[in-house]
């Protein structure tokens, strides 16, 4: 089809007109929706190249249609394994034709609802949220009940009946421990920093399974958020009574700064001191010694999520474009991806016989 070139603007009853199908189909293939054979698809496109259609994005807001927008809240942007989720959502977004608004709630559960409700008050399409607290909020709840798609992700959403996306944090977190015990380590002690947080409460909840398992005494150090933190911890467990020979680090900053601060004790990893951490990252295998972690996939837990958004997103569209509504599926997804043990050398066998 050649360009028609034209003065005003087309409209969408044009593009329909061109491409000989009705309103409905136009609107669903701009919209994206699944259902549309791909040779209708074909010719709806063909039509708006031709008569050089855009969709106005204010009249849809104005309509009370929503904005081929996403929102995604992460609780720190300067966090690798975050900011490497908010890539993969962007990708995949672009993929499908929207813009993606992306805020940090700085770990702050106020904000993140406040995020969440200003994100909602300007129609996007759906929510991405990586919640920072186990404690539920009703006004979340509310923005669901109005219709708003809501998908959680690495974390779920306390109190909200939605579509989520998380790791074995549990299971991880057990292997590790037992890998350690399997050396010989009977004092193994357990750092990070809030088990308020969804992922350190699962990932505590597995290494305390695990020492139970084999009668050893467990031994958590929580609130280590910075290096001194660490230090300051390291400094009372390494001059104590039943002093570990073993360290598992609930996240990788944590593993981080353990190694570090270890290295400035001139503790010998892992002869002194052996380490394993949660949370794979590009320098574990770089580093020396090499760091044995539990690895888990940004990447994946990102699609699959944006993956259950854009199922919820079609669906309501279907709903709005369709003069009889389409049955939609409620039950929320869970979604519980696999995490790895990756073994390198810091968690090696302890060269002396260990006391009890």
């Amino acid at each position: 089809m050649k360009r028609q070139h034209t003065e005003r603007v087309p409209t969408i009853r044009e593009v329909a007109k061109l491409a000989r199908v009705g309103l409905m189909t136009v609107s669903r293939v701009i919209n994206h929706h699944p259902s549309v054979r791909p040779a209708t698809r074909k010719k709806v496109e063909l039509a708006i190249a031709a008569l050089g259609y855009q969709q106005n994005e204010a009249a849809r807001l104005l309509k009370g249609q929503r904005a081929r927008m996403i929102g995604l809240i992460v609780p720190d942007l300067s966090d690798s394994f975050f900011a490497s989720c908010a890539h993969t959502v962007q990708h995949m977004a672009r993929q499908h034709d929207l813009m993606t608004l992306i805020v940090a709630s700085e770990r702050d559960a106020d904000l993140e609802v406040q995020q969440a409700e200003l994100m909602a008050s300007r129609m996007v399409s759906g929510l991405l949220i990586v919640s920072s607290t186990r404690q539920g909020d009703e006004r979340l709840g509310r923005l669901q009940s109005s219709g708003l798609p809501i998908v959680a992700f690495d974390r779920p959403l306390p109190g909200l009946e939605t579509d989520s996306v998380v790791i074995e944090n549990r299971a991880g977190a057990q292997e590790a421990v037992e890998h350690l015990i399997a050396h010989g380590h009977k004092h193994i002690a357990c750092a990070g920093y809030d088990q308020e947080v969804y992922t350190i409460y699962e990932r505590i909840q597995g290494y305390q399974y695990g020492m139970q398992k084999a009668t050893l005494k467990p031994q958590i150090g929580l609130g280590l958020l910075t290096l001194d933190d660490v230090r300051s911890w390291l400094g009372k467990v390494l001059t104590g009574k039943n002093a570990p020979t073993a360290i598992f680090a609930l996240n990788h900053r944590t593993s981080i700064f353990v190694l570090q601060a270890l290295t400035e004790r001139n503790i010998k990893i892992p002869e002194q001191v052996a380490l394993a951490g949660f949370d794979d990252f590009d320098l574990s295998s770089v580093i020396r010694p090499a760091l044995t972690t539990v690895a888990q996939s940004p990447v994946e837990l990102a699609q699959r999520a944006m993956g259950l958004l854009l199922q919820r997103i079609h669906a309501l569209q279907a709903q709005t474009t369709s003069a009889k509504k389409m049955d939609q599926n409620t039950t929320p997804a869970k979604i519980v991806l696999p995490a790895r043990l990756i073994v390198r050398q810091s968690c090696g066998s302890h060269p002396i016989n260990m006391k009890t």
